[in-house]
């Protein structure tokens, strides 16, 4: 009898555990589904100041365009903080995103800690026809692009438009050579400037010049078709030391040591014709002159008349860290895309002084707008790599940062002593130096 007394109680039970397990489900379903998690993307980079801020925008304006991938922007100081920190740092540690100085491609290479910017590329079949080739063509090795170009600049003669009317001079032709530059310092300085010019003595214009006499600086094309060995522009480098004496000899002409920071300072109070620069420096320079003056950008000038080659870009890029995390690296690459877009381009032009490295950008209304009224002189700049050729990419070498010191030191010696400092021995010594870092450098890294 108890048995059969057992039996409606157990599947009493058993219905109420039925009853619990369908509210559980409908109580879980009726519940809103937790969002999915966003893919954190880390963006190391070297941009202060003015250039941070406009950073940031485009970094928030990428969050805020898609709910699946979180940029977190760090910077980490100059170029050389961060690719020293960088190097510090063990594979897989460090951050998705990294901007590197153009000079550190070889280096970044080498490391073995990157992923390639063409896989990319070709995985997303990615058309990049819209990218300004001359652009693309310094961080392109065998063909395949191993970074994403993002804050570009080109080389130009920055100078005070009022000192040049002043002197009486036409700015087709005043900076045309390094001859003319000196005859122009002259002209200027007797326009009642205190100084007619300063010829910056900075490595990335040296390097510059050489590219516009169509020479290479380093054997193995520009250290492009396999890793450099010696520098192989003696000659090249010769012509431009001679015309540079001639400058420094002149009193004319006045050096503000090495690099560019003093020497933009001093442009900037209005008492300096002309320098030597990056096109970035616009903004900068014109805020400083808080309406002392107007500047105007010229091309670089040729060594020799004859000279038939081009400018290369400068500045920095953008590469994808290899984390071993396939999810975090795409999310990379969405956001480089997304910061190299026209519009994107545009913006950031306008913000830094760099260069859109988009074609299409030129043809934005606001940005048209913004070079027709208020840097007209950045299509000097423009032009002046649009006008450049394959052959004038530039060289890459994994001891750039230390060859740039090397050529600076140099320089310097013969522009504080013209007359006792030969440009024969000034080629000779950066010569040599560089060579014997270029030997460490692949002996060592294998």
């Amino acid at each position: 009898m108890k048995r059969f007394v057992m039996i409606p109680v157990l599947l009493l039970a058993a219905l109420m555990v039925f009853v619990s397990c369908n509210k559980q489900q409908k109580s879980a379903a009726a519940q809103p589904s937790q969002p999915a998690a966003k893919t954190k993307v880390v963006f190391w980079h070297a941009m202060g100041g003015r250039n941070q801020e406009a950073l940031n925008k485009l970094i928030d304006a990428f969050n805020a365009s898609q709910d699946k991938i979180e940029v977190e922007g760090q910077y980490q100081g100059n170029y050389d903080d961060a690719i020293t920190k960088l190097r510090a740092t063990p594979k897989g540690s460090g951050p998705d995103v990294m901007q590197l100085y153009d000079i550190g491609t070889r280096w970044a290479i080498d490391s073995k800690t990157t992923l390639k910017m063409q896989d990319f590329i070709d995985k997303d079949k990615y058309d990049i026809s819209d990218y300004e080739p001359n652009i693309l063509a310094y961080y392109a090795l065998g063909g395949q692009l191993y970074s994403m170009p993002f804050n570009c600049s080109s080389p130009v003669i920055v100078y005070n438009r009022e000192a040049l009317a002043k002197a009486g001079l036409d700015p087709n032709t005043a900076f045309a050579t390094m001859d003319a530059c000196l005859a122009t310092g002259k002209a200027i300085k007797a326009a009642g400037y205190e100084v007619g010019g300063s010829f910056t003595n900075y490595s990335w214009v040296w390097e510059q010049l050489v590219s516009l006499q169509d020479k290479d600086m380093l054997d193995n094309g520009n250290g492009r078709q396999g890793r450099a060995t010696k520098v192989i522009a003696d000659q090249a480098l010769l012509n431009i030391f001679t015309k540079a004496n001639a400058i420094y000899r002149d009193p004319s002409n006045k050096v503000f040591g090495k690099g560019t920071g003093e020497s933009k300072n001093q442009f900037a109070t209005g008492t300096v014709g002309y320098i030597a620069d990056s096109c970035s420096v616009y903004v900068d320079v014109s805020a400083a002159a808080n309406g002392k003056f107007t500047v105007g950008f010229a091309p670089l000038p040729k060594v020799n008349p004859s000279d038939s080659g081009g400018v290369s870009v400068g500045g920095g890029s953008l590469w994808l860290m290899d984390n071993g995390d396939s999810n975090r690296a795409d999310a990379a690459w969405q956001f480089v895309k997304f910061v190299t877009g026209a519009q994107q381009q545009a913006e950031w032009s306008i913000g830094t002084g760099y260069l859109p490295i988009r074609k299409s950008a030129l043809n934005l209304p606001f940005y048209q707008d913004y070079i027709n009224k208020t840097n007209p002189a950045l299509m000097v700049a423009i032009k002046a790599l649009q006008g450049s050729k394959p052959s004038c990419a530039g060289s890459v070498m994994g001891v750039f940062s230390q060859a740039r010191v090397v050529i600076e030191n140099e320089v310097e010696a013969m522009a504080n002593n013209p007359t006792g400092v030969s440009p024969q021995t000034v080629t000779n010594n950066i010569v040599s130096q560089i060579n014997d870092q270029i030997a460490l450098y692949n002996r060592t890294n294998p």
